[in-house]
């Protein structure tokens, strides 16, 4: 069979996630997450590998669960009821499932050790007065977590014999990534002193479970993000040293010396991006840690230019990079000689793969339909030099093309500006090219995956990649004679969202805009925006709104609006704090007083990321009415 992409074809993409390996190294698990239009929600199973006969089954539990890890060879099972979780021991075995402890709050990250039970989780200290919620701090509301200027991450540990529980974190402070290091009796991890305002940078922490000692290894001068236990007295993490560096530059790899107390680069400079999101697509539900150490070699992923590799590095600081065959790889376990993965390849979705020295091999076909039962459109490479900057690009022309006939075209804008974009399958571009649509998208300076030089855009937010896009959007017409250059349309994501805005404050070729998550009004984003100041200030080139109040006006969209002439559709989540939906909600206030036709989505309890992980009924209105809105504009549907 070869129909074509359709919207309800997402609704068939089985996720897969939460990768874990038991202790021997001789069992694997996973989750299959799979939407359900019906309730809203992504149903959860747990799928099992057996790695001495590659044989996979499904473990038939009578509750969903939330999350799960292996403790030892058993498994371990996290369920939630309201702010409280259950945890359950799995045996093997036996095939019994019990419950093992109830625990009084919202587990984040745990780990069974004997008969305790060591975790973090959210404690939260909101100011309510009635239906009034008050506070001296930001951000004042944080994605995903709502108000959350109050709140904080606390270390915990629970007997399961005593029943006792007890804090073992100050509560001036948060902990962001954590590591239990069983093996050396300590805890390490993350975290930042509470202050109002967030800070940028955070510290390496040890807990001696014998002591009983925090110790502090850092000061306070990198921002980081992530952390393991190289070696025995060895923590290894991926940070920004931000005395000499720029918050939105690439990290690099740190290691702490336990006995001398140093820390320094365990090599030089990678210049490469180890942090989420990566590569941009909406075929993916998360990405799991993206580190861990494996007989004293620290693994980490990162963002090359054409797709993510997998790297390691040794105490000595000797790298190997294995470029593994997938453009997205979004979990991974370390074997003996080889490696499993979860990822993307090419048009593909979500598998699960072992890779070794003889490749890369598929080891399920959850998704294999959508090779088999749908004629995909495959992206085609191009690159531009703009000013002697190359840019990479890709065009996918329509289903079916006919020579003979012009066709209308979409330029797609990722997010970031930190992000990127490649050849991997992606719905919203596959459904457009499906529905008579060419379309074509590139990596403007300030994307991910070519170093650190050309990331910085600082002092130019948007007028860089607006050149380089338009540059990029005539060459494409150029090498595409059959897209109508009069039926053009433009649509981003987050700061995609914002160069869309941008956009169609200084051009008029664009026949109809669809902003997704964006930004108007810098001022405003500089303030309310849960990433905090340090973001728009230093992209605005070390500038505030105070200091520079002129740069801030020319580069906000929403003070330039009286020059749109675009047809532009705007969708936002009501519960998004990376970008307030107050941005897009100004915006097409704006456009309506200027008499420009102009439509606004707003979608309930969705955040920032509504393609990529929102809820399933969200995920399909999104496709519906950028579908609609593009057939309306363009093609008088």
């Amino acid at each position: 069979m070869d129909e074509k992409i359709v919207c309800d074809d997402f609704l068939r993409n089985r996720a897969l996630t939460n990768l874990r390996l038991n202790n021997k190294k001789t069992r694997a698990a996973y989750f299959i997450n799979t939407p359900d239009i019906k309730t809203d929600k992504y149903k959860k199973n747990i799928e099992v590998l057996e790695l001495d006969s590659y044989k996979i089954w499904s473990l038939e539990l009578n509750l969903e669960a939330d999350d799960f890890n292996f403790f030892g060879d058993d498994l371990y099972i996290l369920k939630y009821i309201d702010e409280t979780s259950s945890i359950y021991k799995y045996e093997f075995e036996r095939g019994d499932l019990r419950l093992y402890c109830q625990l009084p709050y919202k587990v984040l990250e745990y780990h069974v050790n004997l008969y305790n039970v060591y975790f973090t989780t959210r404690i939260d200290e909101e100011r309510f007065t009635g239906s009034m919620v008050c506070s001296s701090m930001v951000p004042f509301y944080q994605e995903n977590l709502g108000y959350s200027s109050h709140s904080k991450n606390a270390l915990y540990k629970y007997n399961i014999e005593s029943k006792e529980l007890n804090r073992l974190s100050a509560l001036n402070f948060h902990i962001d990534d954590i590591v239990f290091d069983m093996d050396n009796n300590t805890i390490v991890f993350t975290a930042f002193n509470i202050h109002n305002i967030k800070p940028i940078s955070s510290d390496v922490y040890t807990y001696d479970l014998e002591s009983r000692i925090i110790k502090k290894w850092t000061n306070g001068v990198y921002r980081i993000s992530y952390i393991d236990v190289l070696f025995p007295q060895k923590i290894v993490f991926m940070g920004i040293d931000i005395y000499e560096k720029n918050r939105n530059d690439n990290q690099n790899v740190y290691v702490i010396d336990m006995i001398d107390g140093s820390c320094q680069l365990l090599r030089e400079p990678f210049d490469r991006s180890n942090e989420f999101p990566g590569i941009t697509t909406d075929s993916r539900l998360t990405k799991s840690k993206p580190v861990e150490v494996n007989k004293n070699e620290f693994y980490f992923l990162v963002s090359d230019r054409y797709g993510e590799t997998l790297n390691k590095i040794d105490v000595l600081g000797n790298l190997v990079t294995y470029n593994v065959g997938l453009k997205v790889i979004d979990d991974y376990k370390v074997l003996k000689d080889e490696v499993l993965l979860i990822g993307l390849k090419e048009e593909g979705l979500h598998e699960l793969y072992l890779y070794s020295g003889a490749g890369l091999r598929q080891l399920t076909e959850y998704n294999d339909w959508i090779l088999r039962d749908r004629k995909m459109c495959v992206p085609e490479h191009i690159k531009i030099a703009v000013k002697g900057v190359e840019i990479d690009g890709w065009v996918i022309s329509p289903l079916n093309l006919n020579p003979q006939k012009r066709y209308p075209g979409v330029l797609i804008i990722h997010g970031g500006p930190k992000s990127s974009f490649t050849s991997v399958y992606d719905h919203t571009m596959q459904l457009l090219a499906a529905n008579g649509y060419f379309v074509f998208y590139a990596n403007p300076q300030g994307s991910d995956g070519r170093g650190d030089k050309f990331l910085d855009i600082r002092g130019n937010f948007g007028s860089i990649a607006y050149k380089q896009l338009m540059y990029f959007a005539d060459r494409v017409l150029e090498e595409y004679p059959q897209i109508d250059e009069n039926l053009l349309g433009v649509m981003g994501h987050s700061y995609g969202g914002y160069l869309t805005n941008y956009i169609i404050t200084r051009t008029n070729r664009f026949k109809a805009a669809v902003s997704e998550s964006s930004i108007s009004n810098l001022v405003t984003a500089f303030t309310s925006s849960d990433i905090g100041y340090q973001y728009i200030f230093e992209y605005m080139g070390n500038k505030t709104p105070w200091s520079d109040l002129k740069s801030y006006i020319e580069s906000s969209p929403i003070t330039q609006s009286s020059n749109v002439s675009t047809p532009t559709l705007f969708i936002h989540g009501t519960d998004d704090g990376r970008c307030n939906y107050t941005e897009s909600l100004n915006m097409y206030g704006a456009l309506n007083y200027h008499g420009i036709k102009t439509k606004l989505c707003l979608i309930k309890g969705e955040g920032h990321n509504i393609a990529g992980k929102g809820k399933p009924r969200g995920r399909k209105y999104r496709y519906m009415e950028i579908l609609k809105w593009f057939n309306e504009i363009m093609n008088g549907e």
